[in-house]
């Protein structure tokens, strides 16, 4: 799972996200790719800053294919400056990844309340599995017991503001697991 970095500047607290890490320098002017740890690497291209170790960088030019981006950084002008960035992770404020209705960053859903629609509360949100066909949404009861449910868009409304997740009650009981 990405790394979050919180950091303090001028008495103001902000998020970073790992974005991904540099697997290699590309070509000869400096360029690198960068393997990324979003959902969608093109989110990326609205980031105009990012940070790798202590540095930070403005992006000159990024292109996407795949799970893969390749970023051209305004002070890395040559092959050499691309190859000490292998294996660095890059963070972007997370400010920066516009996200689509509907989406959220996992940072932002743990801790949540889960409740049902009927106002039953399941549990606080301590983790988020992603698998593919549907996040997993990993959740500690009142007893100190996970209960898993499958994140459904359909099923599941979030109010991030209020760190809350309402459930609807129909089929809950199907598709919920209780760990022993």
């Amino acid at each position: 799972m990405p790394q979050v970095q919180v950091c303090l500047w001028q008495n103001q607290y902000f998020m970073r996200l790992e974005a991904g890490r540099v697997i290699k320098a590309q070509g000869i002017k400096g360029e690198v790719k960068l393997a990324c740890f979003l959902d969608d690497s093109a989110m990326l291209k609205a980031v105009k800053q990012l940070y790798i170790g202590a540095n930070s960088y403005t992006v000159e030019h990024i292109r996407c294919d795949g799970e893969f981006c390749y970023l051209k950084l305004t002070s890395v002008s040559d092959r050499n400056a691309a190859e000490a960035l292998v294996n660095w992770s890059v963070f972007v404020d997370k400010e920066s990844i516009p996200l689509p209705q509907g989406r959220y960053f996992v940072e932002d859903l743990i801790g949540c309340t889960v409740s049902l629609s009927s106002g039953k509360v399941v549990g606080n949100i301590i983790d988020v599995l992603q698998y593919g066909a549907a996040d997993v949404i990993v959740c500690c009861d009142s007893d100190g017991k996970n209960v898993m449910f499958p994140f459904l868009k359909d099923c599941v409304s979030v109010d991030i503001r209020r760190k809350t997740v309402t459930v609807e009650d129909t089929g809950f009981g199907e598709v919920a697991v209780y760990e022993d």
